[in-house]
C-alpha cells in the first residue's frame, strides 16, 4: 500500500461514525474540493525521515504528515479533530500523534464566516 493511501484510509476511516458509517467530512490530499463545503479534511505531508545513517543498510522510513479539520464552526472542527486523535491514539493503531493545533482564518471578502482549522501532526512507520 502506498503513503498517501495509508494516510487516506486512516483518516477516512476516522472520520467515519455510526453503523451504517457516515462520513463527517470528506478526506482530500493537499487542498479542499471546493465542491464538498465544509467541514472538510485535508492532508498535507511534511517529509520522511530514513532512520539509519549508513546508506547500504535498509532503515525504517519515518512518515510525518498533518491532518488539518477545516469548518465553520469551532465546535465542529473540534469534534472532528477529536476523532482523528482518539482513533491514532487507539493501541493497534500504527499512527503516532506528535502535536494539536487549532487556529482561525479569517474569510477574504469580510462577509462570510472563517474558518476555524484543527490541525493533527501524525507519524507513521512504512
Amino acid at each position: 500500500m502506498s503513503i498517501p493511501t495509508t494516510a487516506h484510509d486512516f483518516l477516512v476511516e476516522a472520520v467515519t461514525v455510526g453503523d451504517p458509517g457516515v462520513q463527517l467530512a470528506p478526506v482530500s490530499p493537499f487542498v479542499r474540493n471546493h465542491a464538498a463545503g465544509f467541514p472538510a479534511v485535508i492532508y498535507t505531508f511534511e517529509g520522511d525521515d530514513f532512520l539509519n545513517p549508513i546508506p547500504a543498510v535498509t532503515s525504517p522510513r519515518l512518515v510525518r504528515y498533518n491532518a488539518m479539520v477545516l469548518s465553520r464552526t469551532l465546535e465542529e472542527a473540534e469534534l472532528i479533530g477529536q476523532s482523528i486523535v482518539v482513533a491514532a491514539r487507539a493501541v493497534e493503531c500504527p499512527m503516532r500523534v506528535t502535536s494539536v493545533g487549532r487556529d482561525y482564518e479569517p474569510a477574504y471578502d469580510g462577509e462570510r464566516q472563517g474558518i476555524y482549522i484543527h490541525t493533527t501532526s501524525l507519524e507513521f512507520f512504512a
